[in-house]
């Protein structure tokens, strides 16, 4: 379709929509969102805020705006951006009260839906949750996680070890002593030994994690791998059995 034909249409689209209530407006985007429409579920919403911005049904509008964004769209600067229109042009509806709560736990948000879309195989959408969390909230208690989580998708999904392991020391040199640095460093060691195949580089990684978490419980683990380093299964005495 041809650039001045797609204006026309966007055009009369919406001089239909200014024509309509805000009800109607709001209906309409509802059908959209079940016909999967999401673009033209939000338009529908922008135009019920623009033509009327003081009816009742404008703070229910803005709030169901940033939900598109998240969950049909997967944006986040304008999901977020709808939830601070909601609280700052709506202040006293309970939609405001619901934005500014989704809000405050944004970083939880970011990390279940991290996870979400992962699950989905959404994985380019997973790690644009992961890295806004990192950029935007340096100091969460939910941060370390993130980081993690970010070299596990590497490891895990990609399949990019290099990068894996760059997301992993992230998580040692950024965020020591959190629950994820032990797990870091293992992972860094577990690399190098079992896909890369560096034996040196490997023998350095779990060295550091012997001399820096000897009581964590991944502890045995890694001295039983420093111990068998390079060798095969049938030249570990706990696996020979294995091979015979």
């Amino acid at each position: 379709m041809k650039i001045n034909q797609f204006c026309l249409i966007l055009v009369a689209f919406f001089i239909l929509s200014c024509s309509k209530s805000p009800k109607e407006l709001f209906d309409l985007a509802e059908n959209n969102l079940k016909l999967d429409n999401a673009d033209e579920a939000i338009l529908n919403l922008e135009t019920l805020l623009l033509k009327h911005p003081n009816d009742s049904l404008a703070s229910k509008a803005q709030y169901k705006v940033s939900s598109i964004y998240f969950n049909w769209k997967d944006e986040i600067l304008s999901g977020y951006e709808a939830l601070s229109k909601t609280t700052k042009n709506y202040p006293n509806s309970k939609q405001a009260k619901q934005a500014q709560r989704e809000i405050d736990y944004f970083p939880k948000f970011l990390v279940d839906k991290a996870e979400s879309l992962r699950k989905k195989k959404k994985l380019k959408e997973s790690v644009n949750h992961l890295m806004y969390l990192i950029d935007n909230y340096p100091k969460n208690e939910l941060t370390p996680k993130g980081q993690y989580m970010l070299g596990d998708l590497y490891m895990n999904d990609f399949r990019d070890f290099e990068i894996a392991i760059q997301e992993y020391r992230k998580v040692i040199n950024n965020h020591k002593g959190s629950l994820q640095e032990p797990h870091a460093q293992f992972m860094i060691g577990y690399i190098y030994a079992n896909v890369l195949n560096d034996i040196e580089n490997a023998k350095i990684e779990y060295e550091k994690f012997v001399r820096d978490f000897k009581d964590h419980e991944l502890a045995p683990s890694v001295k039983f791998e420093l111990e068998y380093l390079g060798k095969g299964i049938d030249e570990i005495p706990v696996l020979k059995h294995i091979t015979s």
